[in-house]
């Protein structure tokens, strides 16, 4: 594991919160860390939030894997001081426990297998394992939720899809999962994970990974993810169509666990802002559900 280094502690500091009146706002930590793995490949970088409080001693911890979007790494969420203070809040109020977060970096891979990106195995596998081995989070899917923004939201989509046994949860912003075709401006048309074999975009790369192609296994099997899906009504990438799309499908399947937001604004981060407090409480409330069925059976 690498050096870690705190990343938040100097934002933090005129936070001016306090956890269950004693911890510090300073307390929140965001820690740099590394899969161990000798291929390259797979040997992603990520972050690590710990919350206020942590203490080895009281987990395990719920587990939230957050994935970025397209064009960006792991830092992409490291300096979201807007949903560590939601986690914050969330807790105090009572809606929230306390849970550690990691977010994966794997610039331009939309988080799918492909030859020298091996993002989703490396996520399912890899990370899970390693993350497991150095935190005290919990391992099964009644203590683990996904989620992603644009890119990252296809991402959590997918693997949450076709991995029902592993995340109990999932929360969608901007999601970019065209059921068709990405629209020309999407970054999906530029991305290594979709090129065909002279390197232009490929749309049967595409529609091979997208979510339609998923659904009939998915359905197929007894589990299903609860998932929030949000959109900005303004988003020239049309994610509020899509998210309209994928919530009315899934209805079908799972009608009482989707919810499906659109809120005022474009492309941006303004759409998770606008719902991350509900989107937490969406992902843990379901969670503890699944924990205390488990309990009872």
């Amino acid at each position: 594991m690498i050096a870690r280094r705190v990343l938040l502690g100097g934002a933090l500091a005129g936070a001016g919160l306090v956890a269950a009146g004693k911890a510090r706002a300073t307390d929140w930590r965001v820690l740099p860390d590394r899969i161990a793995s000798a291929d390259p490949a797979r040997a992603l970088p990520y972050n690590v939030f710990l919350p206020a409080g942590y203490d080895r001693a009281k987990g395990p911890y719920p587990l939230l894997v957050l994935l970025h979007g397209a064009n960006t790494d792991e830092q992409f969420w490291a300096g979201q001081i807007r949903l560590w203070r939601a986690a914050e809040h969330g807790y105090l109020a009572g809606r929230l426990p306390r849970f550690i977060a990691v977010m994966p970096g794997s610039r331009d891979s939309w988080w799918v297998d492909r030859p020298g990106i091996p993002a989703e195995s490396a996520v399912v596998g890899d990370l899970m394992a390693d993350v497991a081995s150095k935190y005290p989070v919990m391992t099964t899917r009644e203590g683990r939720a996904i989620a992603g923004y644009s890119a990252g939201a296809f991402g959590a989509l997918r693997i949450a899809m076709r991995h029902p046994g592993l995340f109990g949860a999932a929360a969608l912003w901007a999601p970019a999962i065209y059921h068709d075709v990405p629209p020309p401006i999407s970054a999906a048309r530029r991305a290594r994970a979709f090129a065909g074999p002279d390197g232009s975009f490929s749309l049967q790369a595409w529609k091979a990974e997208c979510w339609p192609s998923l659904l009939p296994a998915y359905a197929a099997q007894p589990l299903r993810v609860p998932l929030f899906v949000a959109a900005g009504d303004h988003d020239r990438l049309e994610t509020a169509f899509e998210a309209a799309l994928l919530s009315k499908t899934m209805a079908e399947h799972q009608p009482d666990e989707i919810e499906f937001r659109v809120v005022d604004g474009g492309h941006t981060m303004r759409v998770w802002e606008a719902t991350v407090d509900e989107a937490l409480a969406f992902l843990f409330a379901h969670l503890a559900r699944q924990q205390l069925a488990q309990r009872h059976d």
